[in-house]
């Protein structure tokens, strides 16, 4: 009676596409005027004169289609699920029936295994499959997927560094321009769909060279509708990794004198220090609208103490701490959502959704300021996304959608609020005991009179006003091998990045064979950093610092002070077509990309500091008059000289993928792209104006002027369908991946002894790997899924600013290729899903091979010409990693609510799997260099050398367990 397939179209982004033929069950001729609609919904078409309709614009989601013609039984196909860049093939064959009659048929829809039009490498997970699967974010489930590398700093989408993937929310970038990553939080139990692109993306997607990760959040319905989630757990382990030292004795031995040390420990994971989750989401009709304006709200609040802890031996200024254990890697976060749908006519639909988040955490891991944990700073970042948008149906093929959206994101890292923050200073004179507040007029009077009458004297803190920075040599170790007795960071930085987008995409479906799409994107960004070291304060009469220390801003004309504003605008336009002939399938774009930099670059590279130019004709504005009598030019003045505007950018990228059926049940894909990508912000901007150190050396400097990165992909493909329960896909892909960015040659200066290096698109890498993608349908109450991916990743620099850091060891410039960091050959991800009688258990297993490393010679190794030279970068690998998770829930029934009781845990079997390793042993267990038993005992040092070479941010986490409750109404 009917036939279902779903398709890859990548048609708008945020919704996908119902397509198919109306025929007639008894003669095979096409029905003309057959009306096809979406239940609950204002959706629909009518059959044309060949019996083909598409219905446009649905939003993911599982619907009833019915299809209905005068004389013909009505056929109701329920379950049918829409994916966003999906279209969904119904195709009904309608049997005759007598007028009067009230006959149907209704049908279960099943989703096809193989999209037979698919074109390029697609993963699409719906709210449902987050919902089974133990995987507790939007991050989480992005791992899960097959060409996606879950590395120590970040993902990577086929071997890409981790800013070449772009974020997209309900069809507009988040994207965190920055840095790269993803710039706003979502609360996974609002998600209704999460869409994975990581082969060659169509021309509607720009921005990005590796991947695009679209998620799309849930909407009201005509139907009230929520849900209530509360769990509570912890991290639970006995390994000797997570232990704290209580105390530390030392044993002399009578005979030899030799003085030893034993450690006294605990382990704060035996106690209780719980992980609070709560997340909500309830969406409907707003009363009195007439179910025209619905309504969806989410939020989430997340508070954990983690895993890794510290004692308070000592305070940031030295004095002895309480000795309370203390988290290092706490975080806590806040997220609400509001999304209002309006739909005044069938045609015209309004959408504004609202996204806030705020996480911060009081606390990053610094393994040497274990024991004096206030030292460590605090980061917050707190971001807002407003989306307005239009989708308006022209007509039955043609429909268009308009957005805008503003982005912003405020982050800032530091230790104080208050940068001038310092302790209460008091002095003690040795003679008298006399105690002088220098707070004071009157103590400074009396310390005055102290200093010219020559008392000893001696500084001390206020034990009762104790806060504040202190001198940066408080940091410094106080013996060999030892935690930090004192100190604390001195950076901060405070970072906000704002943009609008503007972006119109028009869709028509202007034959049964051709489907066309154009659209244009405008964004305004606005980006501003202010980022110091602080520094001693000194006298305004002498170069001597103040004593006590004082804290002091470093003026933004030195090298310690990053302070600017820049304002880049970014222009793209493409037009696309899908071509659905009867045995093969194209999709055809072109993408035109303009980015304007907005600012400047050294006009004579050789003399590039505004503040503090070398040659005289820079720094004087008559520069030929007696010295006496020059005047100097303004930094500013300077600036409309020495610095020149740098020119936009511009770049067209082809794209082109094709599908062709080779059986019922099987297609081959190919695919083939340009992808380009302006680098990270930070790398554009990073030390405005240039500031180089005067008295000599070399660094780094922003460059503007960076041409767009280059990835050129290949990708061929073949899907099967076994026995309709298991689908398989197979692919093959190579990147080629040109004007990396990286570091370029050192710019001699004017002064000899000053050189620095700018970033250039120099670096250059290649990939190639394959695919596997296994799933098995839900049957016979259970459901599985393999990804399974092997990469070769190699290039000439992992990192943008490896090559400057050889420079400065004196290496040659790395002319071959390397394993790149990142570099993981095999990953495993499997997942099991299993239902019955109201129970859900899921499993999923992770398994991936180790990152290559650069090995060191193991203390007494090194033998004859070996000692003269070093190893190969990254020719060793780490040990290879697995981990298992296990989510079970059941639920009961009650009355129109289902109530639920569910369990996660994560690393099942308290793995250690090693994410980093000492150089010399490749293991995270033990280092030659040094050896603890050789370390002489030393009374200042705080701690033990065995305690301070066990690392357990070298692991992965531990077990993790987590109970909880769930209430859907």
């Amino acid at each position: 009676m009917f036939f279902i397939l779903q398709q890859n179209g990548i048609m708008a982004g945020t919704t996908g596409k119902i397509s198919g033929v109306i025929i007639d069950y008894s003669t095979d001729e096409p029905l003309p005027g057959a009306n096809i609609v979406l239940e609950g919904t204002f959706l629909g078409a009518a059959s044309d004169l060949d019996g083909f309709y598409n219905i446009l614009t649905i939003p993911p989601g599982t619907y009833t289609v019915k299809v209905s013609m005068i004389g013909y039984k009505t056929v109701y196909v329920e379950e049918v699920q829409v994916r966003t860049d999906l279209t969904t093939i119904i195709n009904a064959h309608l049997e005759t029936t007598v007028l009067e009659a009230d006959e149907a048929v209704i049908v279960v829809a099943e989703r096809p295994l193989i999209q037979k039009d698919m074109t390029s490498s697609l993963a699409t997970v719906s709210a449902h499959e987050f919902e089974l699967s133990p995987a507790q974010s939007v991050g989480e489930i992005l791992s899960l997927q097959a060409g996606v590398t879950a590395s120590t700093d970040g993902i990577h989408i086929r071997g890409g560094r981790t800013g070449e993937v772009a974020y997209w929310l309900d069809g507009v970038m988040v994207t965190d321009v920055y840095d790269g990553g993803m710039g706003i939080s979502v609360d996974q139990f609002a998600v209704q769909e999460l869409q994975v692109v990581s082969g060659t993306f169509n021309a509607e997607y720009g921005r990005a060279m590796s991947g695009i990760v679209n998620v799309i959040t849930k909407e009201g319905s005509d139907n009230y509708d929520g849900q209530i989630r509360v769990s509570v757990g912890d991290y639970v382990s006995n390994s000797p990794i997570y232990e704290v030292l209580s105390d530390v004795n030392v044993h002399q031995n009578p005979q030899t004198g030799r003085i030893t040390t034993s450690e006294q420990t605990e382990n704060p994971l035996a106690d209780l220090n719980p992980t609070y989750s709560l997340d909500f989401n309830f969406g409907g009709p707003v009363p009195l609208t007439n179910n025209k304006l619905t309504f969806f709200t989410s939020g989430r609040l997340y508070s954990r103490e983690g895993y890794l802890y510290g004692r308070e031996w000592y305070t940031p200024q030295g004095m002895p701490g309480d000795s309370t254990l203390v988290p290092l890697n706490p975080y806590e976060s806040k997220l609400v959502q509001l999304k209002l749908s309006f739909r005044p006519f069938p045609t015209l639909k309004f959408n504004y959704n609202v996204l806030w988040n705020d996480s911060h955490t009081d606390k990053v891991y610094s393994h040497n300021y274990r024991y004096n944990p206030g030292g460590i700073p605090k980061g917050q970042n707190a971001g807002i996304t407003h989306t307005f948008s239009i989708n308006h149906i022209l007509s039955p093929s043609t429909f268009y959608d308009f957005r805008l959206s503003y982005f912003n994101s405020d982050y800032k890292w530091h230790l104080y609020d208050d940068p001038n923050a310092r302790p209460h200073w008091l002095v003690r004179v040795v003679d008298t005991g006399q105690i002088i507040d220098l707070d004071t007029p009157e103590g400074q009077a009396e310390f005055n009179r102290i200093k010219q009458v020559g008392l000893e004297f001696e500084y001390f803190i206020d034990p009762g006003d104790p806060d504040g920075y202190v001198h940066p040599d408080s940091s410094n170790a106080p013996a060999s091998y030892s935690f930090l007795k004192a100190g604390n960071s001195l950076w901060r930085e405070s970072r906000d990045i704002a943009y609008w987008i503007g972006k119109f995409d028009l869709t028509s479906q202007v034959s049964n064979v051709h489907q066309i799409k154009f659209g244009a994107e405008l964004i305004l960004h606005e980006l501003s950093l202010d980022a110091y070291n602080l520094q001693a304060k000194r006298y305004e009469d002498r170069d001597e610092q103040i004593v006590p220390f004082v804290p002091d801003i470093p003026p933004i004309s030195t090298v310690y002070h990053d302070q600017y504003t820049r304002k880049p605008r970014e222009f793209s336009a493409y037009l696309q077509d899908k071509i659905e002939l009867q045995n093969l399938i194209m999709n055809i774009g072109l993408r035109f990309d303009y980015f304007d930099a907005n600012s400047n670059i050294p006009a004579n590279p050789g003399d590039p500091n505004i503040y503090d130019p070398f040659l005289n004709e820079n720094i004087y504005k008559n520069p030929e008059a007696p010295e006496d009598e020059r005047v100097e030019y303004t930094p500013e003045e300077r600036r409309s000289f020495m610095q020149k505007k740098v020119e936009a950018k511009t770049k067209l990228s082809p794209r082109l993928g094709i599908a062709y059926p080779i059986t019922a049940t099987g297609v081959i894909h190919f695919s083939y792209g340009h992808f380009f990508q302006i680098p990270e912000f930070q790398y554009l901007y990073d030390v405005p104006d240039f500031k180089l150190f005067s008295g000599g050396g070399r660094s780094i400097v922003g460059n503007p002027d960076l041409k767009p990165q280059q990835t050129v992909q290949y990708e061929v493909g073949f899907s099967q369908a076994l026995f309709d329960l298991i689908g398989i896909d197979f692919t093959l892909f190579y990147r080629d991946i040109r004007d990396w960015n990286g570091v370029g040659p050192p710019i001699q200066t004017a002064r000899t002894v000053v050189s620095y290096s700018m970033y250039e698109n120099k670096d250059y890498s290649n990939v190639i790997g394959l695919t596997l993608k296994l799933q098995k349908r839900m049957s016979h109450n259970w459901s599985a899924n393999l990804d399974y991916s092997y990469e070769v990743v190699e290039g000439t620099y992992s990192n943008p600013t490896d090559a400057f850091y050889a420079l400065l060891a004196e290496e040659e410039p790395r002319l071959d290729l390397i394993p790149l960091s990142w570099d993981q050959r095999h990953i495993l991800n499997v997942q099991i899903n299993y239902t019955y009688k109201g129970w859900i258990a899921s499993f999923i297993g992770k398994y991936r091979t180790g990152e290559p490393y650069t090995p060191v010679f193991a203390k007494g190794a090194r033998i004859g010409g070996q000692a003269l030279s070093g190893l190969v970068t990254n020719s060793a690998r780490k040990p290879n990693i697995h981990s298992y998770d296990i989510h079970l829930k059941k639920r009961f029934q009650m009355g129109s609510m289902n109530f639920g009781l569910f369990m996660y845990v994560y690393n099942l079997f308290d793995q250690r799997g090693e994410l980093f390793v000492y150089q010399d042993t490749g293991t995270a267990s033990y280092t030659t260099d040094p050896s603890p038993g050789e370390m002489p005992y030393d009374p200042n040092r705080i701690g033990t050398v065995e305690h301070l070479l066990l690392r357990p941010d070298f692991y992965i986490a531990p077990r993790q367990i987590l109970l909880g409750i769930s209430l859907d109404f």
